[in-house]
């Protein structure tokens, strides 16, 4: 029988409401440091209005650069008034109750976590759909017999974490294929980086599920050669998977404020776009844990200017038609209904219960040249 700890209706009911009793509580990685950050009075100062901003993912690495760190980088967000404090945690479910109890303002994460909140009433929504296409798939060495998900019956899949996002598309993945955890030999948790590329070359598992940045991460850097199954349809049909969400209020009373975060987003991943380098260089400034150790500065510059080249693909193409962050009604429900079959989520609710449009023409209403130039010129 596969070793898998396995997440069923109940498991996410009981968490759900377990959430709701425990709103006022911080868990997590870093959450000591946010409960410092913002335990002072909200009020506008010199500086702009502050913005904590909280990523589900601990590690703040340099391949979330387009979306985390470039609007600060090309000065995007601060030209809007806003002071964005990003913050990492162990998993979306951390972030997300941040969000709910008041302790930050947004969070950049997956969908599935979020909805299952939605469905119990916490008043939070997306407002920015992050990526084009879904970007959590598994994938096998190069040279692996393993050629077709079909082919993972009976093999071992270690995944970055039994938690969250990658972990509940992996299992929707499965199902399209008629399968489940069960028909895998085990599952297990393997983190990223160096130990999941020792998991996999140590032939501790045979598949690996991670996310497309992630796999960018463990080729460019380790020097891994992979077969991804990145190109499975029900990837293409489920790309509602990775967003920045608020809370209701935040919406309601302040929407400029989430206007000035969203289209300071959108700008930053086009400056990435066009200069990844300078990106790079920003966010090792912002966040000096994420600059590799042992390496100079250049070299580690040009590995990350080509990981963040490699991820930024996956907002590119809605960013260049200037309507990143859209999300039809119809990408919202098949995610949805997946969600549903899977045992994720309970309730068919209405598309516009998780997703609110209002900020698409705003937040891609800037100057273009403006951002390029800005981004060339940058070092």
């Amino acid at each position: 029988m596969s070793q898998v700890r396995r997440h069923d209706r109940n498991e996410g009911t009981n968490s759900m409401a377990s959430l709701l009793t425990r709103r006022r509580s911080l868990v997590g990685i870093g959450a000591g440091a946010v409960a410092a950050a913002v335990g002072a009075p909200r009020k506008a100062r010199a500086e702009g209005r502050k913005l904590q901003l909280a990523y589900g993912v601990a590690v703040v690495d340099p391949s979330t650069a387009p979306w985390l760190s470039a609007a600060k980088t090309g000065g995007f967000w601060q030209e809007a008034g806003l002071d964005v404090q990003v913050t990492g945690f162990n998993g979306a479910g951390p972030a997300l109750q941040l969000l709910a109890s008041g302790q930050v303002d947004a969070v950049f994460t997956g969908t599935p976590d979020a909805m299952r909140m939605i469905e119990v009433g916490i008043p939070i929504r997306t407002v920015a759909n992050a990526y084009d296409h879904n970007h959590n798939y598994p994938a096998v060495l190069a040279d692996s017999p393993i050629q077709r998900i079909e082919d993972f019956r009976g093999k071992r899949m270690g995944l970055q974490t039994m938690t969250g996002s990658i972990y509940l598309w992996e299992k929707v993945l499965l199902q399209t294929h008629k399968m489940s955890f069960g028909d895998l030999a085990t599952v297990i948790p393997v983190g990223t980086g160096a130990t999941a590329v020792h998991a996999l070359q140590s032939n501790q598992i045979d598949i690996l599920g991670e996310w497309h940045g992630h796999y960018a991460l463990l080729e460019i850097v380790f020097g891994l050669k992979l077969r991804k199954f990145d190109q499975d349809p029900a990837l293409a049909e489920y790309s509602f998977v990775q967003a920045f969400f608020v809370r209701d209020e935040l919406i309601q009373k302040e929407p400029d404020t989430v206007t000035g975060l969203l289209r300071g987003i959108a700008q930053g991943i086009r400056f990435a776009i066009e200069n990844p380098q300078a990106a790079v260089r920003g966010h090792f400034e912002q966040f000096p844990n994420s600059r590799p150790t042992g390496v100079p500065l250049e070299s580690a510059v040009e590995q990350s200017a080509k990981v963040i080249r490699l991820n930024v693909e996956l907002s590119t193409k809605t960013t260049l038609a200037r309507q990143w962050g859209a999300a039809s009604p119809q990408q919202i429900d098949s995610v949805r209904d997946a969600l549903i079959e899977a045992g994720i989520l309970q309730k068919k609710l209405p598309w516009q219960d998780y997703y609110t449009p209002q900020f698409n023409a705003a937040m891609n209403g800037y100057d273009v040249d403006a951002v390029v130039r800005k981004a060339k010129a940058a070092g």
